[in-house]
């Protein structure tokens, strides 16, 4: 088939050439706005990270001998003997902060997307269902918190229960068991069961945006609830889920539950961020969490940059 271009005037051609270059090439008003609208977040960057932080990872590199500040590298030698020393707080940190971060991307976030899914298609009390697993993001923690700790007592509801199936329930609750992961354990459990909420809001949304057309052909084709969520939802919101993977990563070693708010950090189960804030408090050691959060940060940019260029390539979809 012939292009009907050829067919056209010369004047007629150059100027749709023209006006489709003049449309390409940005005009001095849209330059001056991306500039100023880029310099925002530059700015930010320039002045709330580097210029907070070139101090913290300066500190890394020096050590107090005699009130004198000298350059050293004896901070990352003590931060990896803490590191690898077993039983030690920092190797205990880490193990939890693991498990937290392994509970949100393995139970809480599948468990999220279930929901939304099945709330999506409005069973029966959706409506409830919605508030009370977003009930636990509006109120504040120091009460969903106290309520938690009264339930799993002896005394307690649960802690009767509990106790019913197993005659030798902790006296104290399972969250005041020394030398032990059930603590740890248990604040896992709160805040799985305090978590589907947010995670159910952003896959809500991006549920609510599939044409409904898709699930009625779906339908049509005897296409089943888990054959739904496996070939078309997950697939069509890919994206969605990409961003949560990029920023649960982001937040890896910052992974904690509240556990300052249920056991104040004891019984095993500190975490690197509670840990941060002992040493501060109680040493001092500015040096040492200096060297700890620069060692954590370049572990984990290249793992994010590593694991958000894969999810690029899978997340391309249209609808």
């Amino acid at each position: 088939m012939e292009n009907q271009d050829a067919f056209l005037p010369l004047e007629k051609k150059n100027f749709q050439r023209n006006d489709f270059l003049n449309k390409q090439k940005p005009r001095k008003g849209q330059r001056l706005f991306l500039v100023c609208m880029l310099a925002i977040p530059i700015v930010n960057w320039l002045v709330f990270w580097l210029y907070v932080n070139v101090s913290s990872i300066l500190l890394a590199f020096q050590i107090d001998i005699a009130g004198e500040m000298q350059w050293s590298f004896q901070n990352f030698v003590t931060f990896w003997q803490h590191l690898t020393e077993k039983g030690n707080d920092l190797n205990v940190s880490l193990k939890n902060t693991i498990l937290y971060f392994m509970s949100s991307a393995v139970i809480t976030m599948p468990l999220s997307l279930l929901v939304s899914y099945f709330l999506s298609k409005k069973i029966l009390g959706y409506k409830f269902f919605r508030i009370v697993f977003y009930l636990p993001c509006i109120i504040t923690p120091i009460i969903l918190t106290s309520v938690f700790s009264q339930l799993l007592l002896p005394t307690g509801p649960l802690g009767i229960l509990f106790g019913k199936i197993n005659p030798d329930y902790p006296m104290n609750g399972p969250l005041r068991i020394p030398n032990s992961v059930v603590p740890t354990l248990t604040i896992i459990v709160y805040t799985i069961l305090t978590g589907i909420g947010g995670d159910m809001l952003i896959f809500s949304g991006a549920m609510s945006r599939i044409p409904t057309e898709v699930f009625e052909s779906a339908k049509l084709d005897g296409c089943g609830p888990i054959r739904e969520v496996v070939t078309i939802v997950i697939p069509l919101i890919l994206s969605t889920i990409s961003t949560k993977v990029v920023l649960l990563l982001s937040g890896i070693f910052s992974a904690s539950g509240p556990i300052m708010l249920l056991v104040t950090g004891e019984y095993q189960t500190s975490t690197i961020a509670f840990w941060i804030y002992n040493i501060v408090k109680i040493e001092g050691d500015y040096n040492l969490v200096a060297t700890a959060g620069l060692c954590f940060t370049v572990v984990l940019i290249p793992l994010i940059v590593l694991v958000r260029s894969v999810m690029d390539k899978i997340s391309d979809v249209e609808y």
